[in-house]
């Protein structure tokens, strides 16, 4: 599969079995939530290059750098369990789709409202910082990544 590809070749790091998981559960649950997993797997390599064990400075943890505060909403005992953190960050991504489903922007606006919060975004009626614009391309731009490569591999 095409994410699979893309861990594999741009995150060598990351062991085969973890990325078969990682790839696995992005496809499970996407298609569980109706989440492009791309989208998810985007979101991931931006927040953690695909380190099941990472932990920002804030505190975030895994894979798609939940807080704390999230694990009971998610559905998260173990943040740093690769089917855990996948089905959180999933799960956690179609809330915010669902939240702007009726504005165009909606992914962009989704990816903004996991990095600054959704309350953030909203005060701002949806004008991105500087900072968040960069988040969001950064994302959009391994999506594209990923989408581009499903041509040359054949998977």
């Amino acid at each position: 599969n095409s994410i699979l590809f893309y861990i594999k070749t741009k995150y060598k790091k990351v062991s085969d079995d973890d990325a078969n998981l990682i790839a696995k559960y992005l496809v499970k649950y996407g298609s569980e939530h109706d989440v492009d997993p791309k989208l998810t797997a985007a979101l991931m390599a931006r927040e953690s290059a695909f380190n099941k064990e990472a932990v920002s400075s804030t505190g975030a943890k895994g894979l798609g750098q939940i807080k704390n505060f999230n694990f009971k909403t998610l559905q998260i005992e173990d943040p740093f369990d690769i089917q855990q953190n996948t089905y959180g960050t999933t799960k956690y991504m179609k809330y915010l789709m669902s939240s702007w489903q009726t504005n165009s922007e909606k992914v962009s606006l989704a990816l903004a409202s996991y990095f600054k919060g959704i309350n953030a975004v909203k005060r701002q009626n949806g004008d991105l910082d500087p900072k968040t614009q960069g988040y969001v391309q950064d994302i959009l731009k391994n999506y594209d990544e990923m989408s581009a490569k499903i041509g040359r591999a054949h998977v």
